[in-house]
């Protein structure tokens, strides 16, 4: 089996997918996209098409490190690294495939047969993004019949209705300011949490999100989380110094989670000598499974859990569940929460980009698939209509 082309698809509201072809027929479908920066990614798809063509794509190993090494000495980077991913997605989806199997059995098999899966928690409620359709211009706006409830009322309202939907655990998203030039409103971060506890209770997982903050507002913010039981505080540090993440950690005994921003084994390594509990690799961007599988296996030797970052599109997520199926380490997955709908009285995840969207169960976790690849199937009407979109591109 050869690779024959490298076909590049839009898909609304803003992802890109790559569908790798073969002389046999079969293909593999995966994400190349890096946040507010598609036009760069697919132009690096398409470097790298040319060291593709031809080659058996069931040498994973073989292409990504062809694939890394290319560019006159220029490795990594977040531009070549989530071009990179998505290839590396798309080969895993066709190994598998042609051999008739998941990817979570080429990876060693199922741990879990199912993955726990948590939800983005704002201060509006949950919303889903039709197929097709743009994101909102504003996210984060709130519903008009919430306008005059404070912030933290809000934020315990949607955690009460995600509990209905059927999440066991809930990420809760704030942006303190990463200068001490500008001010941060700690204490209402503080309260928003204190609130959504007390809403939903100690049976339910929290995490928090803290974007980036400066060093000294991580260590207040990580004292004052300690009584809530957090299950980690995510991306408390800008991502270049991986090093300060020690001083983090030291201030107190919360679980510090980090790494969506990270590519490749090298900078995981640091965190996690620098004490970090949670590695966050996303599979579009970090490496894709091939790098992925062994940053998990360099966590688990240090006794740090793994929790993918995924906020992406369907596909991507239903890579990052094969990887969570396999991977003993795994704590829980990511999604963007834009893809889950409530139809039915039933949680579902992917409807309208999969003829059978992932549904999420009473325990907070998903099925794991057993068709062959990443068992994501196009739902026939979305995909026909990504393909009449006027965009496309094919390498090969």
């Amino acid at each position: 089996m050869k690779i024959t082309q490298l076909e590049l698809l839009k898909v609304p509201p803003s992802w890109v997918w790559v569908r790798i072809h073969t002389d046999r027929g079969l293909y593999g479908l995966g994400e190349p996209y890096l946040e507010d920066h598609p036009e760069v990614v697919i132009a690096e798809v398409n470097r790298l098409a040319p060291l593709l063509i031809g080659e058996d794509p069931t040498r994973l190993e073989l292409l990504w490190k062809r694939m890394y090494e290319s560019g006159s000495g220029y490795l990594g980077g977040p531009v070549k690294m989530s071009a990179i991913s998505g290839i590396d997605m798309a080969l895993w989806d066709l190994t598998g495939k042609a051999y008739g199997l998941p990817v979570h059995k080429l990876l060693g098999g199922t741990f879990r047969d199912r993955v726990k899966v948590y939800r983005a928690c704002h201060d509006e409620q949950p919303y889903t993004v039709a197929p097709g359709m743009p994101y909102r211009p504003s996210p984060y706006r709130s519903a008009p019949e919430d306008g005059a409830a404070r912030a933290p009322a809000r934020m315990a309202r949607a955690a009460e209705t995600l509990l209905q939907w059927g999440f066991r655990c809930l990420k809760l998203h704030f942006g303190p300011a990463d200068t001490l030039e500008r001010a941060a409103d700690l204490d209402g971060i503080v309260e928003c949490v204190e609130a959504v506890r007390c809403a939903v209770g100690r049976e339910i997982d929290i995490a928090v999100d803290i974007h980036n903050t400066h060093l000294s507002r991580a260590q207040q913010l990580i004292r004052r989380f300690e009584p809530l039981g957090l299950l980690f505080l995510e991306e408390p540090l800008p991502p270049e110094r991986i090093d300060l993440l020690r001083r983090v950690v030291d201030a107190a005994p919360v679980p510090v989670a980090a790494g969506e921003r990270w590519m490749g084994k090298w900078a995981f390594r640091e965190a996690l000598e620098a004490g970090a509990a949670v590695l966050q690799p996303d599979l579009a961007h970090a490496g894709g499974f091939t790098e992925l599988r062994k940053i998990a296996a360099m966590a688990e030797a240090s006794y740090a859990s793994i929790a993918p970052h995924c906020p992406l599109s369907p596909l991507s997520f239903a890579a990052s569940i094969q990887f969570g199926a396999a991977v003993p380490n795994f704590l829980i997955q990511e999604h963007n929460e834009t893809n889950a709908s409530r139809e039915n009285g039933m949680t579902r995840i992917g409807s309208g980009f999969m003829s059978e969207p992932f549904e999420l169960g009473l325990d907070g976790c998903v099925a794991v698939p057993d068709r062959p690849g990443l068992g994501f199937e196009p739902d026939p009407a979305g995909f026909e209509a990504i393909m009449r979109r006027p965009w496309r591109q094919a390498r090969g």
